[in-house]
């Protein structure tokens, strides 16, 4: 069944409405996008590290490899940055996680990662490190290492589509303009 005819209307004032509609839409992405652009919380950060960071129990092996590579992710983070934590290292003391519940707080207060390193990637002092001593563990967070990036890409992509919204809308303007001009 032709559109048009469930509309009532000639197929380009259907053509016209059917665009109407999509860019109703993409103006309710663009607001959305617009709302939630603080999606990216130290919340969402700091959930995902407890619950995953070293996890030991998986339930399936999509778990396990997940785990892995979160672990992986924050390790490399941490390494790269010299931060600790999404905080701080006084994440991995606060709150519960499946680090804390393999390592004792005082063998392992937070990952060797948040430790100072050498050359060879061992801690400089890791009873230092241990002991939380200024300048032999990173205390800086690392929340701000990953949400900087996120949002520059983020802020991107929705000035790019409020570039294409706002050619739309004059390509609408000038269609329409055009097709009431035309007599039949």
């Amino acid at each position: 069944m032709d559109i048009g005819l469930l509309l009532g209307t000639r197929p380009e004032e259907t053509y016209i409405i059917l665009m109407l509609i999509t860019y109703a839409f993409e103006m309710a992405s663009c607001i959305t996008a617009a709302t939630h652009r603080d999606f990216l919380t130290p919340n969402l950060f700091l959930k995902q590290m407890l619950e995953r960071y070293e996890k030991q129990d998986t339930e399936n092996n999509n778990d396990r490899l997940m785990s892995d590579g979160v672990t992986k992710t924050w390790n490399n983070l941490m390494l790269q940055n010299h931060c600790c934590g999404v905080h701080g290292p006084s994440d991995w003391q606060q709150y519960g996680s499946a680090f804390r519940s393999t390592h004792s707080d005082a063998d392992y207060p937070w990952p060797h990662q948040c430790c100072v390193l050498d050359a060879r990637e061992s801690p400089v002092n890791l009873d230092g490190c241990k002991l939380g001593v200024p300048g032999y563990y990173n205390s800086n967070g690392c929340y701000d290492a990953i949400s900087g990036p996120m949002n520059r890409q983020a802020w991107g992509v929705a000035w790019f589509g409020f570039a294409i919204l706002c050619w739309t809308f004059l390509v609408l303007l000038g269609t329409m303009f055009y097709w009431s001009r035309i007599e039949y």
